[in-house]
C-alpha cells in the first residue's frame, strides 16, 4: 500500500509544477491550427473586394470568373497579412505598406481567376483574346486595362492570399490607370467589371446602388 503521506508530497509536487502553466484547450487548438489567417480579418476583407459571375450558353458554363479587387482598402488588410505571414520587421512593414498605398494611387488593379471549359479560350492576356474588359464608373466611365498578364507563379503564398486560385483556373493581374480617386478608395458606386465575347457577357459589381 502506498504511504498517503508520499501520495500527499506526491500532489503537492504536481500543483507546484502547474502552477503558471497555461492549459489551452484541445478543441479551441484544433480550430486556430485549420485557419490559415489565425484570426486575422484578412479573410474577411477578401471577401468584401471579391466577385463572381458566369457565362452561359444555353444550358452549357463558358466562364467562371471571380475577381479581387485590390482597392486601398484591401491593400492595407494585405500589407497586414503580408507582414504577419513572413514575421516583417518594424521598418520592413513600413516599407511593405507604403509601396502598397503607392501602387494604389498609381492603378487600380484586379486578381482575376478564370475558368473556361476549353483551354484554348483561356487566352485573356493575349492581344487577339476572344474576351475583352473594361472597368466602368456609373453611367458615363468606362476604362479600358492598361495590361492584362498571366500570373504564370502560383505557389502556396500566392493562393493563400487569393485562396479562388486554384488548378482549373487560370490567374492573371488586370490592370486599369488610376485616374479617379473614388475607385480606387472604393467609395464609388457602380464599379463594374465587365467581361465579354461571342459567348456572353459577365459583370462583377463594388458598391451597387
Amino acid at each position: 500500500m502506498i504511504n498517503k503521506y508520499f501520495v500527499k508530497i506526491l500532489l503537492i509536487i504536481v500543483v507546484i509544477l502547474c502552477q503558471g502553466c497555461q492549459v489551452i484547450d484541445p478543441i479551441k487548438r484544433l480550430k486556430e491550427s485549420s485557419d490559415p489567417y489565425h484570426g486575422s480579418s484578412y479573410r474577411s476583407e477578401f471577401d468584401k473586394w471579391t466577385r463572381e459571375a458566369r457565362v452561359y450558353m444555353g444550358l452549357d458554363v463558358k466562364l467562371i470568373a471571380s475577381a479581387t479587387f485590390k482597392s486601398s482598402q484591401f491593400r492595407d488588410a494585405y500589407s497586414i497579412e503580408y507582414a504577419r505571414l513572413h514575421k516583417l520587421t518594424g521598418a520592413e512593414k513600413e516599407k511593405f505598406a507604403k509601396d502598397q498605398k503607392e501602387a494604389a494611387v498609381a492603378y487600380n488593379d484586379f486578381v482575376l481567376t478564370a475558368y473556361v471549359p476549353d483551354k484554348k479560350w483561356n487566352d485573356f492576356s493575349k492581344k487577339d483574346s476572344i474576351w475583352k474588359i473594361y472597368l466602368t464608373v456609373g453611367k458615363n466611365k468606362r476604362l479600358k486595362p492598361i495590361e492584362i498578364r498571366k500570373i504564370k507563379k502560383v505557389n502556396a503564398v500566392t493562393i493563400h492570399f487569393f485562396p479562388l486560385i486554384s488548378p482549373w483556373k487560370s490567374a492573371y493581374l488586370v490592370r486599369f490607370p488610376a485616374d479617379d480617386k473614388t475607385i480606387t478608395d472604393g467609395s464609388a458606386s457602380d464599379i463594374k467589371l465587365i467581361i465579354t465575347s461571342v459567348f456572353g457577357f459577365a459583370e462583377m459589381v463594388w458598391n451597387k446602388n
